[in-house]
């Protein structure tokens, strides 16, 4: 949000700039740049075919959170659940910056799933599925457009 107010929020529901959480005070920035260089903001449409897309993820709380051990789950579409592209292990504090192959063939969205790996989530999916952790919080989705 540009700013703290009902405008800001308006505004950054509008363009899609909006993340899914439960914890109260989290803070969520993302952007993922393209291998052409385009740089765009969650819930934005990404140009891109096919190719390696750098994610940028600023998370914070407050400073109870500072070093804690958290997964960011790269998502794309799936047939029973979600399809766990990616995971990355971080811990809160620094910004964290990867890179995960992506190709529209396999589906038009991605989105991040911030997790904590040590809790369990109340309604697992799929035996086994990655995302069987608790979730922190949700990006807006990137839609993928060629």
């Amino acid at each position: 949000m540009a700013e703290h107010s009902r405008a800001g929020v308006k505004e950054a529901m509008r363009a899609r700039r909006f993340f899914a959480t439960r914890t109260s005070g989290l803070r969520v920035d993302a952007t993922a740049t393209t291998p052409g260089g385009a740089v765009r903001r969650m819930g934005s449409e990404l140009p891109l075919r096919s190719g390696t897309v750098r994610f940028r993820l600023d998370l914070a709380r407050d400073e109870s959170w500072v070093g804690r051990s958290l997964a960011i789950q790269v998502l794309r579409p799936g047939t029973d659940a979600p399809t766990v592209a990616h995971v990355e292990e971080f811990r809160v504090g620094p910004v964290v910056e990867f890179g995960v192959p992506l190709d529209v063939g396999e589906g038009d969205w991605v989105l991040l799933r911030i997790s904590d790996p040590t809790q369990a989530n109340g309604t697992p999916g799929p035996e086994g599925h990655p995302c069987n952790d608790l979730g922190i919080a949700y990006t807006s989705p990137w839609w993928l457009v060629p």
